[in-house]
């Protein structure tokens, strides 16, 4: 596995033999964008690589503050993904559900049911959702889909989704019917996907990263906001006992309004979506194949990277 962090930045055109010069000294290739028609300001998108065990933050502050301070750049972005061997998707026993979708139709927001919104953090006021009632949900939604994510935290499965976890003997959830919130005849039926347990928490070696770019973000009161969490490892000898098909995370994620345990799901399930076509095998957010229904994963790693 490789961690990437991709800075990207606007500057004139005019400094772009000097930007690839001082890349060059951190033995970074960098080629140019060709200057617009309109405006002779050009994007940078600038991929650096990182062994996972490497010291991302050190570099990136040396690179970011020296750029500031050389070039005339209001502000740098970063974005940070991880680059994945075959092996290291042979290998994981779980992997970690983004998206069932690179489309807005896979990932709704939910303005119907009724939700509180306890405070998980007082100093940074991230809040918590819980639902307080039954799901409810224009459920045409979910129309020639097997999956959607709403909130960014709960999902909601088809009921061709439902047919195929039962007949695939999933394990490690239930059930709860959705109540359809829209037009009578466009009602379709639809199931929030409740999972029975978590898995343990993390191995120590699992890595973190927190935007040289947004210090503001960081909280280090309650440790959850601002946190990039290299994907997930686990001691072989805690989750040896881990047969379900379903977990959520023991940890908190934050969306940076609100947290939630993110999804995982076995080798198994990953395999028969695969087998059966519901998604395709799509190992980055950033590969131009990445489609309007293809399911996201990355995998989950036992011991170390």
């Amino acid at each position: 596995m490789i961690a990437v962090n991709k800075l990207s930045f606007f500057i004139e055109y005019s400094y772009s033999k000097q930007i690839e010069r001082f890349f060059g000294q951190y033995d970074i290739q960098v080629i140019s964008p060709e200057k617009g028609v309109r405006t002779s300001e050009i994007r940078y998108q600038i991929p650096i690589s990182f062994d996972p065990k490497e010291n991302m933050k050190e570099k990136i502050e040396e690179i970011m503050n020296r750029l500031l301070n050389l070039f005339p750049i209001d502000r740098i972005g970063e974005a940070i993904c991880f680059e994945y061997s075959n092996e290291d998707y042979d290998q994981a026993p779980f992997f970690t559900l983004y998206s069932t979708g690179n489309s807005v139709s896979a990932n709704i927001i939910d303005n119907q049911s009724e939700m509180s919104t306890p405070t998980f953090c007082e100093a940074c006021s991230l809040k918590e959702r819980r639902l307080e009632s039954s799901f409810l949900l224009d459920t045409s939604k979910l129309k020639n889909r097997y999956m959607i994510n709403v909130d960014g935290m709960f999902w909601v499965v088809s009921e061709k989704m439902a047919e195929l976890m039962s007949e695939w003997k999933i394990t490690g959830y239930y059930l709860e019917e959705v109540v359809h919130r829209g037009k009578v005849d466009e009602k379709l039926p639809a199931y929030q996907l409740i999972i029975n347990n978590s898995l343990p928490p993390f191995s120590p070696n699992v890595n973190y990263y927190y935007f040289v770019s947004e210090p503001e973000e960081r909280c280090d009161v309650c440790g959850v906001r601002g946190k990039i969490s290299y994907p997930y490892i686990y001691s072989k000898s805690d989750i040896e006992n881990c047969s379900d098909d379903l977990y959520v995370l023991n940890e908190w994620n934050s969306n940076g309004s609100y947290v939630y345990h993110p999804l995982i799901l076995s080798q198994r399930f990953r395999k028969l979506l695969l087998e059966h076509r519901i998604t395709r095998d799509v190992r980055s957010l950033y590969e131009s194949t990445y489609g309007p229904k293809d399911w996201f994963m990355e995998p989950v790693f036992i011991d170390n990277y």
